[in-house]
């Protein structure tokens, strides 16, 4: 039987199709042989009425028993539209397919892979015109193969917090430099043992509503001296005594410092740095520029904090020179001079540049993966790539003349 619906009879009437009457052939027939018709043809006429009768009763009975099946087999009206939700599940098997492109986007975001739609980042600061870390941070998403833009802009203290109300979705992530890094810390919503340790946060991620606040100064400071080959420092002089003086204060204790003397212009600005001091274990002495010098005890690592071009009274012996090492956070303009005076007697100094080069490989990872502990893919190629952006090699030092580093974007 044919699985297409049958055509239901107009009108389902079962009343019996009229059936020639019986006795009168006979009779007709008798009529016939009354008359000279042979008996032969008498019968015959017989035969062919009853054979048409005979097809009359089975054609009535075929239709009733196809009446029967149609009933049997056909949905009644009101059960017809159970049978229509046949053609609307064809989309349902096709909508996995279309979700799937969909499902994979948030993983992008978390971890981002090279042809990722691009993101925005920038160093804020003011004046922020000398700032190297475009050069970084530019090549160091080339490596990893992100289409992310990163630029440098002029933000003061009154504005920041404006600043960050108007940022987009597409913005990932800050840098910060004078005078943001203790500005900032009221309008984080969350901060790392670093930055909440210091009071100051370098490194601003944003995700969602979410803004958090890191410091890699500390591990700047600490992995640029490790690159040139100190490794640890019992009695330390931090020249300076703003934001980058509280990194430096910690760092010195990672690199198991016992004593730091502090040496600023205005003692009563930077007694913040006495708690900070007590809480991790040094024994701390705040002393002006002029007495810089003027102990018998010789520094194995002198930290200038101090900005790029600043003046300062520390005058340090040919001697200190020559046995501690000098990092100078400040790298414009380069070489310092306190570099200089360094450099004259043969001493070993570690360019500011080293710091922010390592600093910023630990933002990137920051900005990458959310985890300044997650290293990056191939993050030695990448290192690479952002000391040659800024023409220094692994120890800080300048390759070649220094000429071949990029000016900032």
């Amino acid at each position: 039987m044919s699985d297409a619906p049958k055509p239901r009879p107009a009108a389902k009437s079962r009343a019996p199709r009229p059936k020639p009457a019986k006795a009168e052939p006979a009779e007709e027939s008798l009529d016939a042989v009354e008359n000279g018709v042979s008996e032969a043809s008498a019968e015959e006429l017989i035969a062919e009425l009853v054979e048409a009768e005979r097809a009359a009763e089975a054609e009535e009975a075929a239709i009733a028993e196809a009446e029967r099946a149609a009933d049997e087999e056909e949905p009644l009206e009101d059960e017809e539209p159970a049978e229509e939700p046949a053609p609307e599940e064809e989309p349902a098997e096709e909508e996995p397919a279309e979700e799937e492109p969909a499902e994979e986007e948030p993983a992008v975001e978390s971890a981002p892979a090279p042809g990722t739609a691009s993101r925005r980042l920038a160093v804020l600061g003011s004046p922020i015109g000398h700032s190297k870390s475009p050069a970084l941070h530019r090549a160091a998403y080339a490596a990893l193969g992100l289409d992310w833009s990163y630029d440098q802009l002029d933000v003061s203290e009154a504005g920041l917090s404006a600043f960050l109300d108007g940022l987009g979705e597409e913005w990932r992530g800050l840098s910060l430099t004078m005078p943001l890094k203790q500005s900032v810390i009221p309008l984080l919503t969350e901060t790392d043992r670093v930055a909440e340790q210091t009071g100051v946060a370098n490194t601003v991620l944003l995700d969602g509503d979410d803004i958090s606040g890191f410091n890699t100064d500390v591990a700047g400071i600490v992995r640029a001296l490790s690159a040139a080959g100190l490794q640890e420092a019992r009695y330390v002089h931090v020249l300076g005594g703003g934001a980058t003086a509280a990194s430096a204060l910690v760092a010195a204790a990672e690199l198991g410092a016992e004593r730091v003397d502090v040496h600023v212009r205005d003692l009563q600005k930077s007694v913040w740095l006495e708690p900070l001091a007590h809480r991790l274990g040094l024994m701390i002495r705040i002393r002006s520029f002029a007495q810089a010098d003027r102990s018998l005890d010789v520094p194995q690592l002198v930290i200038s904090t101090l900005p790029g071009g600043a003046s300062t009274e520390a005058i340090y012996t040919d001697s200190t020179r020559r046995k501690a090492v000098l990092l100078d956070v400040a790298y414009d303009p380069w070489p310092s001079v306190l570099a200089t005076a360094w450099q004259a007697v043969g001493g070993r100094v570690v360019s500011g540049l080293a710091m922010l080069a390592q600093q910023a490989l630990l933002q990137v990872r920051i900005f990458v993966s959310g985890d300044v502990l997650q290293p990056l893919p191939d993050e030695d190629g990448v290192l690479e790539a952002m000391l040659a952006a800024v023409g220094i090699d692994a120890e800080g030092a300048p390759v070649g003349d220094g000429s071949d580093a990029p000016e900032a974007e």
